[in-house]
Order: structure tokens, then sequence, then C-alpha cells
């Protein structure tokens, strides 16, 4: 239920397009070449049935069609790096992946290819891009192992700042616009100028759209709900500092940012105070939107308050790939540990109750609550969650840095 959590990828829409009556366009065609890897017109049109009802206005301005675009570049780069290095996508973790969609839409193998083909799908096409969607997440992992190495001392002085303590308690919902410093002079002139322009968080969306360099540009730069200590020590300084809601121009070793600061939160809860807890989680994808997920989880909702077993529904339609397997079991959670609406269906759910559907940035989500303690917190334990919170404040620096790196190798040619 974290970063790089199976399936993080947008994938490819499965709406027909409608037919334009209008003068003849080019349907179809190569949009961009990557090394080898063509980016057809077709794959940016899909991907933006996806993202449409995100942006103002729904419609694909120039903007909107660059930022696909170089959101299926950078995915090209991740793909072609991870089967460079050696990785591969077995066939049985494909065959899995799509017969747990299958499975989440009570269909067999064929019935989920007939639902493919009348919606215009290529099958082999379809599995292609799971197949890819299982290489990004694994080079991604591999990547922050390799590169991110948390040393003893950095934990203890992590332990002894207040940081550790109150910073873990609170949580801000950002948005967030970078420009890339390739040449400093001429991106801190740009990131001003943008800046100068926004007064609401609708201008801050449109900026993102248009001038972004960020991966989450075409969402507006919407990061959801993060924890302030694993955020990076310099937005956490200036959301400290600064009141906001717009934060920056902020300047790091990537380039120059600005934040938007949505909500903030400091939830009062036990550090030492664990819920031990299973839950069932199904997310939109090809085949099934987000409507017809939210309809699916109310199914399930009722077929657990008829009886029906939880493990036995978590093993057969959940789709987190941590908990799956355990029938959903996610152990003894610790506060802090999960995204914080999570948490507070967590709190208001009674020992041995099971919530109804609610929905975070993964999905749609029924959790059980089976047990409730005060933990002893040692400090092999301590120093654990320190290390996973120094990790997630260096990934996005570390995974943009790679990106960088990618595309500065790269042979792209982006069609006119």
């Amino acid at each position: 239920m974290k970063l790089l959590s199976f399936f993080s990828v947008v994938l490819l829409s499965l709406t027909p397009f409608q037919a334009i009556q209008a003068a003849p366009i080019k349907v179809d065609g190569i949009s961009a070449i990557i090394d080898s890897t063509p980016i057809l017109e077709s794959d940016i049109q899909g991907r933006f049935q996806i993202v449409k009802d995100r942006i103002p206005g729904g419609i694909m301005t120039d903007n909107i069609h660059r930022q696909i675009q170089n959101q299926m570049i950078d995915e090209a780069l991740q793909v072609n790096y991870a089967r460079k290095v050696g990785m591969r996508a077995s066939s049985s973790e494909v065959d899995n992946a799509i017969l747990g969609v299958a499975k989440n839409m009570n269909l067999d193998l064929d019935g989920l290819k007939r639902v493919l083909a009348d919606k215009g799908v290529d099958y082999a096409r379809y599995r292609e891009q799971i197949t890819q969607e299982i290489l990004i997440n694994s080079i991604k992992r591999d990547i922050v192992r390799k590169r991110i190495v948390i040393t003893e001392e950095e934990i203890s002085d992590y332990l002894s700042s207040d940081t550790s303590i109150t910073k873990e308690k609170e949580q801000v919902h950002l948005r967030h616009l970078i420009i890339r410093a390739s040449d400093p002079e001429r991106a801190e002139v740009s990131i001003q100028t943008i800046a100068d322009k926004i007064r609401s968080e609708d201008d801050f969306i449109q900026q993102t759209i248009e001038n972004s360099d960020g991966q989450f540009a075409i969402e507006g730069g919407d990061l959801g709900w993060r924890p302030l200590n694993q955020l990076p020590p310099l937005f956490v300084r200036a959301i400290d500092t600064e009141k906001g809601p717009l934060i920056g121009p902020l300047q790091s070793n990537a380039g120059f940012h600005l934040l938007w600061l949505i909500e903030k939160r400091s939830p009062d809860v036990t550090l030492q105070q664990q819920t031990k807890t299973r839950h069932i989680l199904v997310r939109a994808n090809e085949i099934r939107t987000l409507e017809q997920t939210k309809v699916l989880a109310d199914d399930l909702y009722k077929r657990l308050k008829s009886g029906a077993d939880f493990a036995q529904l978590a093993k057969e339609f959940s789709e987190d790939q941590g908990s799956t397997i355990q029938g959903g079991d996610l152990g003894w959670v610790t506060p802090g540990t999960m995204v914080p609406e999570f948490e507070d269906m967590m709190k208001q759910t009674d020992l041995g109750d099971i919530s109804p559907p609610f929905r975070t940035q993964f999905g749609w989500h029924i959790l059980q609550v089976e047990g409730r303690r005060e933990a002893d917190i040692s400090d092999k334990v301590k120093r654990s969650n320190a290390e996973r919170a120094l990790t997630a404040q260096k990934q996005d620096v570390v995974l943009g840095n790679w990106l960088d790196e990618l595309r500065a190798d790269a042979f792209i040619d982006i069609k006119k």
C-alpha cells in the first residue's frame, strides 16, 4: 500500500474513441520513438481517456498531449532499461495478474478476452502492457535498493531529532511543480514567472499541467497524503516556515520547486497502539471503471455482512499483492504505516467489525479489525521505521535523477 506498489502505472484505456465529425485528421501514427520503441498516437489518445476526468475542461490540449507523451516516454525508458539489465516478467507472473483481473470481473480467461475484443483492445497488446507494468515496478524497487544506503549514523541522528516523533504524526496533502535545472539560470527565471501567475489551486493545477517536469504533472502535481517525516527536509522546512498555500520557489539539486499545501493533519494517535487488521483492495483497471470498482466493493461488503469468509474473499478478489495470499492479513499495524484514510477507518471500526467500503489513492478498501494492543516498540523496530522514513525522503529524488540519466543516454525522436 505504499509507493512502488503493483499496478502503480496508469493503464491503457478501453473506452472506444468516438467518431470525429470534422475535417479528416490522422487517426494513428508514430508520436515518438525511444531507442527502437515506438509510441503511437493511439496510445496517447487511449491514455487520455483514463485521465481526462481529472483535467480541467477534459480537453486534449497541446500541453496535455505533451505531458502524456512525456509520461509514456518515461515508461518506455524504464522498460527498456529493465530488459537491458536482464529483468524479465515470467509468463506465470503475467498470467496470474491477468487471471486476477478476470476473477475480479467474475470471468474466466476466455470471458476476459471477449470483453477486451468488444472494447477493441488486442489481447496481445493488453498482455504486453501488463508485462511492462511488472517490469517498471521491479526496476524501480531495484534502483531504490541499490542507490539508497541508509547508514547507522543517519538512523541515530534521525531518532535523536524532532522529526522522528513530531513529524511522524503529521501528514500533508500537497501538489508539486518542478522545473528541472539543466539550465539553472533559465529554470530559475521560469519558476518565478510561473509562481507570479498562481493565485489559486486551479492556477497551480493549470501551470503544473503546462510546465512541470514532474511525474505527476498530468494529475496537476497531486502527491496525495504523505507523512511529513517522509518528505525531503527541504520541503519540510518550507512547510514549517512559509504560510502557504503556495510555497516556494525552492531550489534543490534536482531543480526548482513550487508546492501547494492543500491540507495538513496532525492526528492524535498513540504511537504504541497497534491494530491487527486485514483488508480487501480493488482498483479501477483496463476493463473496470472507478464506478464499477465501487459497485464491486459494495457487492463484496454485502457478501461479508451476510457471513462470507473475509480471508477467502481477499484471496479471490484483493489486488494488494503483499497481503492477498495471506487472506488480506496486514498483521499488527502501527500508526503512521498506512495512509490517513485507512488509519481513520481503522480507528472508527470496532473490534471484530467490518468497515464499509472506503476510498484511498490506491483504490477501494474494506477492512476488518481483528485485535488491538499496546505495542512494545523495541529499539530494533524504531530503527527499522527510521530507515523506512529516510528511504522515503530520498526516493523521489533518486528515481528522478535515474530517469534523467536514462533520457540523456537514450535516442528520443519526438515527431512533429
